[in-house]
């Protein structure tokens, strides 16, 4: 059987994405590829195919910075089958596009679980290398089966996660839901400048809020008249997904309010899974993320971990990056 990959559509993309019941994030969506292209990125869709049927493909980033430019497909591609031949013609269509797009390398997030040796196989045999950045798209996630009642949701949470969640109610903690960008930024500058990290731009946000209209919600949780914590969520079809976080520190259970809240929405919708994002092993106690990582454990859940990212090296400015990209998560603490 002979296998091509080509460029394919917005739309023939979008179409297949609707059908395709596989593992996915919203990071494949055309709302996600609409929204990357407001902020000056080329966007590429990639189909792989058997004869005339579409079995799978990718949306790609081009990322330009000052001195690189690069391909970035983040948690892709998706396929229907996963045969060595699929990935092999996928791998080889793409390196071939990041040299054509004058590209210093090619970066690929997949969402293929750790150890899965027949993956990691082929991207050593196409002469790919682990790149050296840290938990990229996530690489390591936290999901919360909602095919369940709310009673047995409440049952697989931490202990201490589940009494927080049952005072909420009582204390009169309320949480609203809506696309209010206000009350979120206040509250994000003040956890930035608690954590002392550096915020995606507000413009950005504001952005894929519009882009994405009632898939991306606000839930922001206030007592009193004073709004505490505030979470953004993003929908699909098949999962919501904890995006960003911000609030004020309060001994009152603020932000377990907003995701309570956005769980039991995500249910309503008719969503599979809760996906809360980036995790930590927990053993990591010096890494940055480890406080948030077990805040949102105590939820409940199952951890998967995929691949690392992987790069394939283009043109010698790419031994560059590396070296930066290494500093700087270094630097980070990861």
């Amino acid at each position: 059987m002979k296998y091509t990959t080509k460029l394919i559509t917005e739309k023939d993309w979008e179409d297949w994405m609707k059908e395709f019941s596989g593992e996915k994030t919203w990071l494949q969506s055309v709302k996600f590829g609409e929204f990357r292209q407001t902020i000056g990125e080329e966007i590429f869709f990639l189909g792989i195919f058997s004869d005339k049927k579409l079995l799978g493909g990718a949306l790609v980033q081009k990322i330009k910075t000052s001195f690189k430019t690069f391909l970035h497909c983040p948690h892709g591609p998706l396929f229907l089958e996963e045969k060595t031949i699929i990935w092999e013609t996928f791998l080889r269509f793409y390196k071939e596009l990041g040299v054509k797009e004058d590209c210093d390398f090619v970066r690929i997030s997949p969402l293929e679980k750790e150890g899965n040796e027949l993956i990691e196989n082929i991207f050593s045999q196409e002469n790919f290398r682990p790149a050296p950045v840290h938990l990229v798209n996530p690489e390591q996630t936290l999901l919360l089966n909602l095919q369940q009642t709310e009673e047995e949701i409440l049952a697989q949470m931490k202990k201490s996660t589940r009494y927080e969640v049952r005072r909420i109610e009582k204390l009169g903690i309320k949480v609203v839901q809506n696309q209010d960008l206000e009350i979120f930024w206040k509250l994000h500058l003040a956890t930035i400048k608690r954590q002392k990290f550096v915020p995606f731009p507000r413009e950005n946000t504001a952005r894929q809020l519009n882009i994405f209209g009632q898939d991306c919600q606000i839930f922001s949780a206030e007592k009193d008249g004073e709004f505490l914590s505030s979470s953004i969520i993003i929908f699909d079809e098949q999962s919501a997904y904890y995006y960003q976080g911000s609030s004020i520190y309060s001994k009152l259970p603020m932000a377990h309010a907003t995701l309570w809240s956005a769980i039991l929405v995500a249910k309503k919708r008719g969503c599979r899974t809760f996906n809360f994002w980036g995790v930590v092993d927990d053993e990591m106690k010096n890494h940055p993320w480890y406080g948030l990582s077990r805040f949102k454990k105590g939820f409940g859940g199952e951890v998967q971990k995929f691949i690392h990212c992987q790069d394939f090296p283009i043109t010698k400015k790419y031994w560059l990056n590396f070296c930066l990209e290494k500093w700087r998560k270094w630097k980070r603490g990861y």
